[in-house]
């Protein structure tokens, strides 16, 4: 289905279609937000998947004891969590949500992932939906939208995650928010880290949560963007990024520079 198609009703609006399912759309952001908002995964559906992708890629999850048991703390202890990677390859999604499905981190799996919204108007619609994937609508998908609809839609976004965070959930998120440039395969950029990263982590402290960001940094030895299914996916993961306590809410530009710190240390662990 092309965006803006699909039955419409009085003034145009989208219609709900198929038991309620909205349609994916940035002018229809309000009803898709509110139908994904709540989560649509489907473990039934999720755990088989999760088992054949991580058989499929086998990536190699590089996480250090010591990490493990902070993150497990953290999230008994309500926090908040973040899963912040760098994102070189079209596989990155399948390769992400089958690393942390490994048995040492699997709860990280349950959580909140983001995708661009063409894929949910595409065959591909159930495998995102029933993982509990979200739609990320992209301007350059929109040329000639108003930027206040984008705005409104991306502000919709955030909130949906930050409603995640402050319930104790986790979000899983390519910080690029695209894939990664030649430049930024080995060592990531400041200005490849967008802000949605830093407007989850203020707005989750705004609202009195306590948040993490577990930098992840994942690696494609000899074979970064092949067309098939890449045999040797390393992901390293950081030590988590901590903000709670008294302290006030992080600028947004303060959280980009620490999680793209983060994710180069991750990365040269992954390139090890």
């Amino acid at each position: 289905m092309n965006a803006g198609a699909g039955h419409r009703g009085r003034a145009g609006v989208p219609r709900r279609r198929g038991g309620g399912r909205p349609e994916v759309t940035v002018s229809n952001y309000e009803a898709v937000y509110d139908y994904y908002g709540p989560g649509r995964r489907r473990d039934g559906f999720t755990h088989p998947l999760l088992r054949f992708v991580g058989a499929l890629y086998a990536p190699d999850l590089r996480i250090a004891p010591e990490t493990v048991a902070e993150v497990h703390r953290l999230h008994d202890a309500g926090v908040g969590l973040i899963v912040a990677a760098n994102h070189p390859s079209a596989h990155d999604p399948l390769v992400l949500a089958s690393a942390v499905f490994d048995g040492r981190v699997r709860f990280l799996s349950g959580g909140t992932g983001l995708a661009k919204d063409p894929l949910f108007r595409s065959r591909l619609r159930p495998l995102f939906e029933y993982t509990g994937t979200v739609p990320v609508f992209r301007a350059k998908n929109y040329v000639g939208t108003g930027a206040e609809i984008h705005e409104a839609a991306a502000a919709r976004l955030i909130e949906v995650c930050v409603n995640r965070l402050v319930s104790g959930g986790v979000v899983l998120t390519f910080v690029e928010g695209t894939n990664s440039s030649a430049d930024d395969l080995r060592t990531l950029r400041l200005e490849s880290v967008k802000k949605g990263v830093g407007l989850m982590v203020a707005g989750a402290r705004e609202a009195g949560g306590e948040v993490a960001v577990l930098p992840v940094g994942i690696a494609y030895h000899g074979r970064e963007h092949a067309t098939l299914p890449p045999r040797h996916a390393a992901l390293a993961v950081a030590p988590p990024l901590v903000w709670g306590g008294n302290a006030p809410a992080p600028a947004v530009s303060e959280v980009q520079h620490a999680v793209r710190d983060g994710i180069d240390d991750a990365l040269t662990a992954a390139w090890t």
